[in-house]
């Protein structure tokens, strides 16, 4: 049985999008009635276009450069028309398209590559095996491939096996040079898309990691703390904006008991309990290290409780702490410290070496808790300085 088939080609010219007096051409496929665009990728003169015979008028070398450019796409096509017959392929304009630019199913692309990653960590965030840090980090780093791509070389994706080893280099130099970021926080972005990339590898959608030559430079740096007079000048500080003293709240409590953001975050009433001293504790399985830390609730973190333990959020969710999303939470605290004069970057890797050091001595936090730390039923326990 035969089955009737219809493949034509036109070209044509868009003139709506006359520009500096030329418009682009573009390749109109239709098979069995169906359409499907291509971009010629080549711009004419109106006034020089034959729409009849499809061809750039004249013997000017733009004109032979053009048509001659037109007959190799109109010639491809009918290439991959036959192919894909003698294939017992049923053609279609889009499939045709698609073999024509080369998208076939079997490759795949560095955005395909990050949003598997990133789907696979929101699954084992789900499942408790991840934290919603570690989902942050990579989203972030996809947002910023994805505006690298744009930039870089005007497109928004790219096949893997078109990435040169120069890309790495490139995405280095555009965090620096156009992002302004620091040298660790470019780092980190790169480590993020070099795993990405190894996943890639063996997945199979790679032969070879073009980034495995790079060589990851990170500078050391002194911790940062806030000394007690400015963690003073903080608590202190009347903030009439409601988001912004939640944030210098939540932000003074990771400084008075060092929990990370995803540990304060988690943070309930059930994480609270009656030391052998007959002080309040607090204790939390750290995302991180998935060790316990059992930490003394000095009077300014207790009454930040208090304070919030009929506050609306933390009442429907079951909180200790009014915390917002991780990306919200750091916007907040910049413009806290622009408030409270203070001319250190509030992040909660400073919260925690602001207890490790200054709330520690300050205090005379034990190095060990009590022994009453040890019988909550945990398995794994960690003395109360962070690390």
């Amino acid at each position: 049985m035969v089955t009737k088939h219809s493949f034509s080609i036109l070209v044509w010219i868009l003139r709506y999008r006359l520009k500096n007096g030329k418009a682009p051409l573009s390749i109109r496929v239709t098979v069995n009635g169906e359409r499907a665009e291509i971009p010629a990728n080549r711009d004419v003169s109106p006034a020089l276009w034959d729409s009849k015979a499809q061809r750039m008028k004249g013997n000017s070398e733009e004109a032979k450069s053009i048509n001659a450019h037109l007959e190799t796409i109109k010639g491809s096509l009918r290439m991959h028309e036959s192919r894909l017959i003698a294939l017992g392929k049923t053609v279609t304009a889009e499939l045709l398209k698609n073999e024509y630019l080369g998208l076939r199913r079997d490759r795949h692309t560095l955005c395909t590559a990050f949003e598997v990653y990133v789907n696979r960590v929101t699954e084992k965030m789900k499942s408790g095996h991840k934290a919603p840090a570690t989902l942050d980090k990579y989203s972030y780093t996809f947002d910023k491939i994805k505006a690298f791509l744009k930039h870089q070389y005007k497109v928004s994706d790219l096949y893997l096996e078109d990435i040169k080893r120069s890309f790495i280099h490139d995405f280095e130099h555009y965090l620096f040079t156009e992002e302004h970021l620091q040298n660790n926080t470019v780092m980190k972005y790169l480590r993020q898309t070099k795993t990405v990339l190894k996943m890639a590898v063996e997945m199979g959608w790679l032969a070879t990691d073009p980034t495995s030559g790079y060589r990851l430079s990170f500078e050391e740096k002194d911790p940062m703390r806030l000394e007690m007079e400015k963690l003073n000048a903080l608590v202190n500080k009347e903030i009439s904006i409601a988001r912004l003293a939640e944030a210098r709240d939540c932000y003074v409590f990771m400084c008075y008991t060092g929990f990370a953001y995803e540990d304060a975050f988690g943070l309930g009433p059930e994480n609270i309990f009656v030391g052998i001293d007959g002080q309040k504790w607090i204790t939390k399985d750290r995302q991180k290290t998935d060790q316990t830390e059992c930490v003394p609730l000095l009077p300014i973190p207790l009454e930040i409780i208090n304070r919030y333990r009929d506050h609306p959020f933390c009442s429907a969710h079951g909180k200790l702490l009014p915390i917002r999303s991780n990306q919200r939470f750091n916007g907040y605290l910049k413009e806290i410290a622009a408030i409270c004069a203070i001319d250190k970057e509030l992040t909660t890797h400073t919260a925690r070496h602001t207890f490790a050091t200054t709330v520690t001595l300050e205090n005379d936090v034990p190095i060990e808790p009590p022994a009453k730390c040890w019988g909550i039923g945990r398995s794994k326990q960690r003395s109360v300085m962070p690390k």
